[in-house]
């Protein structure tokens, strides 16, 4: 068996001579390498990206297996109630009223010409009913405007209110004037001066669904501020159980 410092010792035969590199061309060549290491490395792992996303991306297109569009139930529409009840309250908190048929707006209730809410619109409602009641001094009228539908019955309220504010523009002032005391989204109060006196007609128009409830009333006082919250809340008052009832004309019916 041959010893194995004997075969080292071939090693210390002369071979091929070895010139070696510099320095800066070793250098070189590492930069060299590792940019070929670090491009192959990129490659990779785009590709890699690329073989994981490919079957996801196939699964994703492949959950529906029909071209038609999901099938979408419509939002059930609403039913609105066209014509007044018969037991419907619109008297309530009058005692003396008489029924008004057909309507009939008061005389001298609006400072300007075509003012004031009327049944023939636009647009026009397809039910009402009026009931006044008269005092010694002062009156009540009320007036239940029932439309074909809640845009309609808003269509009509906000006509009201915008000619209430033209007429307010038109007469500031004067002493047969339009005054705009409130608006929200669903009720409108105005006042009509009519004479220097004091005489005025103080107006409410209340919006439930598609009705529209009319309140006026007849009073002297018109300058002062406490009176008008005085026939305000008089007239919420008295129509109380009328605009509870109003609830069969909303969208939810009661």
């Amino acid at each position: 068996m041959p010893d194995p410092i004997d075969e080292l010792e071939n090693f210390s035969t002369p071979g091929l001579t070895m010139n070696p590199l510099p320095a800066s061309e070793v250098r070189r060549r590492g930069t060299r390498m590792r940019r070929r290491n670090h491009a192959i490395a990129a490659i990779g792992g785009v590709a890699a990206v690329a073989i994981i996303a490919t079957p996801l991306a196939m699964a994703a297109s492949n959950t529906r297996t029909d071209t038609n569009p999901p099938v979408t139930n419509p939002s059930p529409s609403v039913t609105w109630v066209t014509a007044i009840p018969a037991d419907f309250p619109l008297a309530s908190g009058l005692p003396r009223a008489t029924a008004q048929d057909p309507y009939e707006a008061q005389a001298d209730a609006d400072a300007c010409d075509g003012l004031g809410w009327s049944p023939d619109g636009p647009p026009a409602a397809v039910d009402v009913q009026q009931v006044v009641q008269t005092e010694n001094e002062g009156g009540v009228d009320r007036a239940l405007a029932v439309y074909a539908d809640a845009d309609a019955a808003t269509q009509a309220r906000l006509a009201l209110e915008a000619r209430v504010q033209e007429c307010a523009t038109a007469t500031d002032g004067k002493a047969r004037s339009t005054e705009l005391v409130s608006s929200d989204g669903s009720s409108l109060v105005y006042l009509d001066h009519v004479s220097d006196a004091g005489d005025m007609f103080e107006h409410r128009a209340l919006q439930v669904g598609n009705a529209l409830l009319l309140d006026t009333v007849y009073s002297l006082g018109g300058g002062d501020p406490t009176v008008v919250q005085r026939n305000l809340q008089a007239i919420e008052r008295l129509s109380a159980p009328a605009v509870d009832a109003m609830c069969v004309f909303s969208a939810d019916p009661c």
